[in-house]
């Protein structure tokens, strides 16, 4: 792994130098208006989901070039907040993932994916596979989404990504409310809603009334976001999986 972080050095030290530059002058009241808002909000966030069906696999987590924490022996439908799974390791800072076949060297990685994590922010990195509006198969990737942490003032964010080899699908709440009535592989939604129990169906798109999967009731919690994650092949393996963060309040 050493061989490619270094090649990223260059990169995110210009990032880190532009994160660390000074305040223009005038931009004070601002500053602190925007810290007010966030003030509940300090949390800096890390999860990961293996979409990726019959592939047991070893997570390598690189922070900063040189922590390295591993998840060994990861199974396909696992989605882990990693501020649990690895306590106070995810701070802010340079992050190297790389998915290894469970057992094998890390220094031949099946997917690997190098990102920035800012203060307060949140984001998921999923192994997945590709599929176009049709549903037939790409090819598998790692790919990383930012989380909406912002305040909802008391209601519930809902995320939904489709990240499943199937094709252009719906997302409907009670039958009725579309979250949202089409999207495709790769593609993510965001919405808020009141806190509630809502009955959830995946189905075709922008038709509430051809369910391809009903995945029950799901209840979303005020000042947090729901993240779904829709995994696996169509109709063999595809299952939705769920995690929730906290949003500033």
């Amino acid at each position: 792994m050493s061989k490619r972080l270094a090649g990223f050095v260059g990169a995110m030290a210009l990032v880190v130098t532009l994160g660390l530059s000074s305040v223009p002058a005038g931009a004070t009241t601002t500053a602190a208006r925007h810290h007010e808002r966030h003030r509940h909000r300090n949390t800096t966030e890390l999860s990961v989901v293996h979409g990726i069906p019959n592939l047991p696999v070893d997570i390598y987590v690189v922070k900063n070039f040189f922590q390295v924490r591993k998840l060994a022996n990861v199974n396909f439908g696992t989605a882990a907040d990693l501020n649990k799974a690895l306590p106070g390791f995810v701070t802010p800072g340079i992050y190297f993932v790389d998915v290894v076949q469970a057992g094998k060297s890390p220094f031949h990685p099946l997917l690997k994916r190098a990102f920035f994590l800012a203060p307060g922010q949140s984001k998921s990195v999923v192994a997945y596979v590709t599929a176009d509006a049709a549903g037939h198969a790409g090819h598998p990737t790692l790919g990383v989404f930012r989380n909406d942490v912002s305040s909802t003032n008391g209601k519930a964010r809902v995320t939904t990504r489709h990240t499943a080899v199937a094709p252009t699908v719906g997302v409907y709440a009670n039958g009725a409310v579309g979250i949202p009535p089409a999207f495709s592989n790769g593609q993510s939604f965001s919405g808020v809603v009141p806190a509630a129990t809502y009955g959830v169906t995946i189905t075709a798109p922008n038709t509430p009334a051809t369910v391809l999967a009903d995945l029950g009731h799901v209840t979303v919690a005020a000042n947090t976001n729901t993240l779904a994650f829709a995994i696996g092949t169509y109709p063999a393996t595809f299952k939705v999986v769920t995690l929730q963060i906290p949003t500033a309040h």
